[in-house]
């Protein structure tokens, strides 16, 4: 494997990333933007696959979302290792899934729990809907009550928080989750919980998951919620346990709405049987964006060495609203363009779906080719993979970036796998025969043909079955991306000749060399609820130095002092205090 080769070597010359490397324990490592955390733990994981995995085992490496995951089986494949028996890649709700509810929830004596299937979101709204109703009297306010409810079941609750959260509260949760068990439907929260207690009360789980997985990877570590964090401890530290080599940065924990909190990684590397490792070289941030980031944190934390000197830092204020805003970006791109920069080098950020909408239309106008995701379906493994296969068949072979090998490894991964193998033949002659301009919906249903003919439909995971109907009407005569072709839906992988338009959420993990970020508008950085030094404070704070630590060469800030809201009212606050704070106005 020369690939692997070549990055050992190049982790040999970062002392923080080879002791980490060289670590035969638990290993916590503490990284910042651009440190190439992600490339230590896909490097470690592929040379201990090779090395000190026995056969007949495995190593799992897990993150918390489904584009995060996709990335680690890229790097891993890039690195000369297929992805699947010896090595398991995934989210850690899969992960809950497919390795611990489905094989011993029966032997635990729920036998009805690996029957269960992931509700769909319109169902699980409608039974929060229901559950209040039956709760509250008409005439309660019950404003803050869904919130409230999936909040503490994000938090997986002793029955001491719940009786901390009042009668009212918890009584909501179980009828919730009674009316969904009804129709044998879980949700995301019902995976973890019963999954946390499935590993904690039962021993032989944990002796099993230790034998088949002697190595534990996980990244982005600030992103687990407390009942990921138990399932992982649980493992890991338990006798005989699995050897957790877990990569992250408290300041980029961004999903507070998941129920993260980011001190438990700091808990984890403080652990007495844990090595801690902490990163302090960023190579991808010049010193001035950098040294500006750790402004906005607020410079309490450890300094931070940048391997490039320079870098551009501009704030502008634009009078005119977000509008205007968006017409000064636009003759930027424009100036980039002529200086040959790279469209796909080029990222608008925004706080808000409705800000990058705007931006969006506004661009299109001056004729900039523009990446912006539709909200039709969420990203999962199946869709993803739907989607690179667009992008081969449509793409180009060569600039599409994929292999077919690499693709049809993603697909034989997707459920069962002698399943999934039985309709490869078909899933090759697709891709071959499918044209680049002919509709995106009879590409899917021809995929879906191919499933249903190997019976590989039935063996999808829930996410997957539930993600592929909303992708499967999205994409039909009358849904939001019916007008999408081949090319469109192969796009969706690619930054190919396009400026990526993203929400500052949604931006992390993805790098530019050059970074807008628009409508820093006080009341909506921070938002408006966000009361000062709260939680939702700082990860407001969180969520802009992640939004502009991805900038290699240049960040430009922009700002109106002034928005409308989204019921008509126009707010005349000022810019971000955050820009304040950071001296950058």
């Amino acid at each position: 494997m020369v690939s692997l080769r070549r990055a050992i070597a190049e982790l040999e010359t970062n002392a923080a990333q080879w002791e980490a490397f060289q670590h035969e324990g638990h290993c916590a490592v503490l990284a910042p933007p651009g440190s190439g955390k992600t490339k230590l733990l896909t490097t470690k994981a592929v040379w201990l696959a090779n090395n000190a995995v026995a056969p007949g085992r495995g190593l799992a490496c897990i993150t918390l979302t489904n584009p995060a995951a996709a990335e680690l089986h890229t790097r891993i494949r890039g690195l000369g290792q297929t992805v699947g028996r010896t090595v398991v890649v995934g989210t850690v709700h899969s992960f809950a899934w497919s390795h611990i509810i489905r094989p011993f929830a029966s032997a635990a004596g729920f036998p009805e729990r690996s029957k269960y299937t992931l509700a769909p979101r319109g169902e699980t709204n409608a039974a929060m809907r229901e559950a209040i109703r039956r709760v509250f009297g008409p005439h309660e306010d019950t404003r803050y009550v869904d919130s409230t409810v999936k909040r503490h079941r994000k938090l997986c609750l002793t029955e001491e928080g719940w009786n901390a959260a009042g009668p009212d509260i918890r009584a909501v949760a179980l009828e919730y989750e009674r009316l969904l068990r009804g129709k044998d439907y879980v949700d995301f929260d019902d995976v973890i919980a019963m999954a946390v207690r499935l590993v904690e009360e039962h021993p032989f789980v944990r002796t099993v998951l230790h034998a088949r997985y002697p190595y534990l990877m996980v990244d982005e570590y600030q992103d687990l919620a407390p009942g990921l964090h138990r399932i992982v401890t649980a493992l890991s530290f338990d006798e005989g346990s699995t050897t957790l080599f877990a990569v992250g940065d408290p300041d980029q924990a961004i999903y507070g709405w998941t129920g993260t909190r980011p001190e438990l990684l700091l808990e984890l590397a403080e652990h007495e049987s844990v090595r801690r490792v902490e990163l302090r070289i960023n190579y991808r941030c010049r010193a001035l964006i950098a040294a500006a980031g750790q402004r906005i944190l607020g410079g309490d934390g450890p300094e931070v060495v940048t391997s490039r000197d320079g870098g551009s830092v501009t704030t502008r204020c634009e009078p005119g609203g977000l509008s205007a805003q968006a017409n000064y970006i636009a003759g930027r791109i424009m100036e980039l363009q002529a200086i040959e920069v790279p469209l796909h080098e080029v990222a608008v950020l925004a706080p808000t779906h409705d800000d990058c909408n705007e931006l969006v239309t506004v661009l299109r106008e001056h004729g900039i080719p523009v990446a912006w995701r539709a909200d039709g379906y969420l990203s999962t493994p199946l869709t993803i993979t739907v989607e690179a296969f667009a992008a081969w068949a449509s793409c180009g072979r060569e600039d599409s970036g994929y292999k077919l090998g690499d693709l049809l490894d993603q697909w034989q991964q997707l459920g069962d796998w002698e399943v999934q193998r039985a309709g490869t033949n078909d899933i090759v002659g697709a891709l071959l025969s499918a044209a680049a301009d002919t509709s995106a919906g009879e590409f899917v249903e021809t995929v879906v043909a191919i499933m249903e003919s190997t019976n590989a439909l039935s063996a999808l995971r829930p996410d997957d079955a539930n993600e592929l109907v909303h992708m499967r009407e999205a994409l039909s005569p009358s849904g939001e991306m019916a007008h999408f072709s081949v090319r469109d839906l192969g796009r969706l992988r690619l930054r190919d000749g396009r400026v990526e338009v993203s929400t500052m959420s949604a931006s992390k993990g993805l790098e530019f060399d050059h970074v807008f970020i628009a409508a820093l508008e006080q009341g909506k950085l921070p938002f408006f609820n966000s009361a000062r030094g709260s939680a939702a404070w700082e990860e407001d704070r969180r969520k802009f130095y992640v939004s502009f630590t991805r900038a290699r060469e240049a960040v430009e800030v922009l700002y109106s002092g002034w928005y409308v809201t989204k019921w008509g009212s126009r707010k005349s606050n000022g810019p971000s205090v955050f820009l304040r704070e950071s001296g950058l106005v």
